[in-house]
């Protein structure tokens, strides 16, 4: 039997912004009940999500992808963090996520676009939910009464402790694998750099 991975393609989150986002998120951890909290390593911004494949497949997804960031003429992505928002049933939420902005957010549309067109020529069925750039923080609210949305307003955006909002340039897409009940869930296959980190 072939071996599969379970694998999606994502923009990656620099090390120090994981971390901060880790701490900005600890006193709110603490006031709402989700079952899950995301591990900081295991922050991203998804692209789009393949499933299961087959590993002779890898070579075949990874040349796509390469022609997607060779299309991006443009410099790096300047993404920024902004306020909390939930998706499924706004009173008890299967998902709080963290918005993503900045002057890189049109153009990564862009990019999401592609590599959905780019899967699809191969075999992978598109999301046909609208695109919502963002980070999974947490999953399957556990509260004794619902969610309220003063609740998620009263912490605002997310930022360091000097109030400096979470700001970088994404310099690539991967492309990762998920590891079932294992904590970081997700190890890095292949990096796709972008704009200038190609050094173009």
């Amino acid at each position: 039997m072939t071996e599969s991975h379970r694998l999606f393609v994502a923009v990656s989150i620099p090390k120090p912004i994981k971390s901060g986002i880790a701490d900005w998120c600890s006193p709110i951890a603490r006031e709402l009940p989700f079952r899950k909290w995301t591990h900081p390593e295991d922050l991203h911004i998804t692209l789009q999500f393949l499933g299961n494949t087959e590993t002779d497949r890898l070579d075949q997804v990874s040349r796509k992808l390469a022609a997607v960031v060779a299309l991006h003429e443009g410099p790096a992505l300047s993404l920024t963090i902004e306020s909390l928002g939930t998706f499924g049933r706004p009173t008890t939420p299967a998902i709080l996520w963290a918005g993503i902005g900045g002057e890189g957010a049109v153009p990564l549309h862009g990019i999401q676009r592609r590599v959905a067109d780019a899967m699809k020529s191969i075999g992978f069925a598109p999301d046909n939910r609208p695109f919502h750039p963002h980070l999974t923080v947490a999953r399957e609210y556990r509260g004794e009464t619902p969610l309220q949305a003063e609740a998620l307003e009263r912490f605002g955006s997310p930022a360091d402790p000097r109030g400096r909002p979470f700001v970088w340039e994404a310099a690539d897409i991967m492309l990762y694998r998920s590891h079932l009940n294992r904590k970081p869930m997700y190890e890095p296959l292949a990096r796709f750099p972008l704009g200038q980190a190609r050094g173009g």
